[in-house]
């Protein structure tokens, strides 16, 4: 179990340093597009990547303090440590969308000729790939671990692939059909995606934070799963909540008064086991009364 947590540790921090070298790249790539073709939907797309570095950034410093072990003073982890890295990251993200929004609407109404388009074509194609090869590593990685750093990061490139082709295309359509008018239409689009997203990454943070119960339908397997044991005679007081990749659960089981303090650990042993093989990501406390006192 430590060993998988561990490995899992590791697959977030490096998944984190990744991202945060590719956007660096991507910033270097990008201002010689820019140079280049002196397009402003080039520009945008070197803005976005300026803001991608820094919630990257972000991300990576919230994964380093939530895969730190528990100490005296955080005695259930530092978990929650991406939450607040991913709704920091949705507020920057929600900055860069509103700007991009404006910059694309403003472009909708001022178009402007685009030169040397073919090296800009080329120079955000590479973007494209390396993009596409990144959001795949960071779904495996976020498979793994479920960490909600990971997941706004992702949001970040994905937002990057869709903004980067429609780059592409207005750059294309303008050098062939001169139809600028596209920078701004595609800009408005990226914005969209990026505004939905921040809504979903802020509002699973605040959930974590907030300590809110797992789904019902996860309680309900939970509660079934204990029940199956013929042993226990009644459950009470489920509780859930998460923290990073961890599901911390706590419950009560009524036993038998006659059962034995060993008998009634191996028991809830049993029942440990059982919830781990079906969730391993988790931290459990049972509680033990005999049945038939009141509460």
């Amino acid at each position: 179990m430590m060993k998988e947590q561990c490995e899992k540790n590791h697959l977030m921090l490096l998944t984190g340093k990744l991202s945060v070298t590719v956007s660096f790249c991507f910033i270097l790539m990008k201002v010689v597009a820019f140079i280049v073709t002196d397009s402003v939907a080039v520009l945008s797309s070197l803005f976005d990547s300026v803001q991608d570095l820094l919630t990257s950034l972000v991300a990576l410093t919230a994964i380093r303090q939530a895969v730190v072990p528990p100490d005296k003073e955080h005695r259930f982890g530092h978990g929650k440590a991406q939450a607040i890295g991913a709704l920091v990251q949705s507020f920057v993200i929600l900055g860069a969308s509103v700007i991009l929004f404006k910059e694309s609407v403003v472009r909708l109404f001022r178009q402007q000729p685009i030169t040397d388009t073919s090296d800009g074509m080329l120079l955000i194609g590479i973007t494209v790939i390396i993009s596409c090869l990144l959001v795949l590593f960071q779904r495996y990685a976020i498979q793994r671990t479920n960490a909600l750093s990971l997941r706004a990061d992702m949001l970040h490139y994905s937002g990057d692939i869709i903004m980067n082709l429609g780059v592409i295309l207005s750059l294309f359509c303008s050098d062939m059909f001169q139809w600028y008018w596209l920078d701004g239409f595609f800009g408005i689009i990226v914005a969209g995606v990026l505004l939905r997203g921040v809504w979903y990454i802020a509002r699973d943070s605040c959930r974590m934070l907030m300590d809110e119960e797992m789904p019902y339908r996860f309680r309900k397997d939970i509660r079934q799963t204990v029940l199956s044991f013929n042993e226990v005679k009644k459950m009470a007081d489920l509780r859930t909540r998460t923290s990073g990749s961890c599901i911390f659960i706590q419950f009560c089981i009524r036993l038998d008064s006659d059962y034995s303090l060993k008998k009634a650990h191996v028991i809830t042993e049993m029942i440990e086991k059982k919830i781990k093989k079906r969730y391993p990501d988790t931290q459990i406390s049972i509680y033990i009364k005999p049945f038939g006192l009141k509460r």
